[in-house]
């Protein structure tokens, strides 16, 4: 009997790429939980330098990379008008391929849009594709400048077509990967976000461990919390704004606490805030290890995303599952998503932004209701078990291949 192929868990994002790196361990925990039918999944990992500290998986793990040439010649066997063509007897082989097959893998899930989802010939594969801001949110030069929308555009542009199967994580989102892309809606699946792993088996507070934290970030007390790369859309400027609203205008005594991965946004933020007289109030932390996480949370009076685009993100989840009231931005399609679970402002509007903190710190009810409903709301997201559909995109591959191939 032949040997029972595998399906292959592609990664090439790093662990502080922060949500794509949570959106993999909820994957990988996922597929531990669920795999009633036993496939055998096998991780793909770019390089050993991504961080992600994925041997403890239980999961076999293998390690590939090309080199800009050999990456090149796979783009050509597909993409290449003349090279596809006569590929079979005058070009090179396909090096990603040749390795799927080597380790029996016959179909790839990409955790993410990947470069190498262009490369695939003849194997199967489904995709993630968490937003497609990039098709929106011309005004960013993260999003856009540096060939940054062309790069992403050629990924979904060509790949979307020829995936079995596209997950994202909202209705507003899908409905938008099918305008831009023109696939089909079938062929698109909700798996909402989840709380990161670590908020997520957080359970009981360790008194010394929460110590040692304050201690180790010089956290204060009571603050706002913000965990979010510094990029421009994450929108960080607004929110200093807001906070001179509240100290200066409604005179309350208020911190921040950021944290994130620093990709050169951080410097010129810094400045500012300084200008502004504000650098004892706004506390600027670096990517927050996993195990350090929930103790953030607990400490804080409320997490507050003004972030531009999206629009959906992970930490409001998290804040839910800590007990946490939540500010949220204010945009299309969102509240279908959160629901009446966040206070909604105006990220454009710092005045907004202020007013929405403020009354949540002087209003301990609405505080309160807030905790409530978040918490209402991801229990509801949790009851779909909406985590069947990766599921469902493997055996109906499977059964349709079942059809043409026979076992020995």
């Amino acid at each position: 009997m032949n040997e029972q192929k595998k399906i292959g868990i592609f990664i090439d994002s790093n662990k502080k790429s922060g949500g794509a790196y949570q959106e993999l361990l909820y994957t990988i925990n996922n597929i531990k939980k669920n795999n009633k039918d036993n496939f055998k999944f096998v991780i793909i990992c770019t390089s050993k330098n991504l961080d992600l500290r994925l041997e403890n998986q239980n999961l076999e793990l293998h390690y590939f990379s090309m080199n800009a040439i050999e990456r090149y010649v796979c783009y050509l066997r597909n993409f290449g008008s003349f090279i596809r063509r006569f590929k079979k007897y005058y070009f090179f082989k396909n090096k990603f391929e040749k390795f799927l097959k080597k380790i029996n893998v016959d179909l790839v899930y990409f955790t993410g849009p990947s470069q190498f989802s262009l490369y695939l010939e003849n194997t199967k594969f489904f995709i993630t594709v968490p937003d497609v801001s990039h098709r929106e949110n011309l005004e960013f030069p993260e999003i856009v400048d540096s060939s940054e929308f062309e790069r992403k555009d050629e990924i979904l542009r060509n790949s979307l077509p020829r995936a079995l199967a596209v997950i994202t994580n909202s209705n507003i989102i899908k409905k938008r990967i099918s305008f831009f892309y023109g696939i089909l809606e079938e062929k698109i699946f909700i798996i909402n976000h989840q709380p990161s792993n670590s908020i997520d088996t957080f359970q009981e507070v360790d008194k010394i461990k929460q110590k040692k934290v304050r201690e180790l970030y010089k956290l204060p007390k009571n603050y706002i919390f913000y965990p979010s790369m510094y990029l421009p859309h994450k929108n960080h400027k607004n929110l200093v704004d807001a906070l001179k609203i509240l100290i200066f205008h409604f005179k309350i005594d208020m911190k921040i606490v950021c944290c994130g991965n620093d990709i050169g946004y951080l410097n010129n933020l810094k400045k500012y805030v300084d200008r502004e007289g504000l650098s004892k109030n706004i506390f600027f932390l670096d990517f927050i290890e996993d195990d350090d996480l929930p103790y953030l949370y607990l400490d804080a009076f409320a997490l507050v995303m003004p972030s531009l685009i999206g629009p959906t993100n992970i930490p409001p989840w998290e804040a839910f599952k800590m007990k946490v009231p939540v500010i949220y931005s204010e945009s299309q399609g969102i509240k279908e998503v959160l629901g009446d679970a966040v206070y909604y402002v105006n990220p454009l509007e710092p005045q907004s932004i202020a007013q929405g903190i403020k009354e949540i710190f002087e209003n301990e009810q609405i505080k309160k209701d807030l905790i409530s409903k978040g918490e209402k709301r991801l229990n509801e997201v949790r009851s779909k078990n909406e985590f069947i559909h990766f599921f469902e995109i493997i055996k109906r591959y499977k059964k349709f291949k079942s059809t043409w191939e026979f076992s020995k």
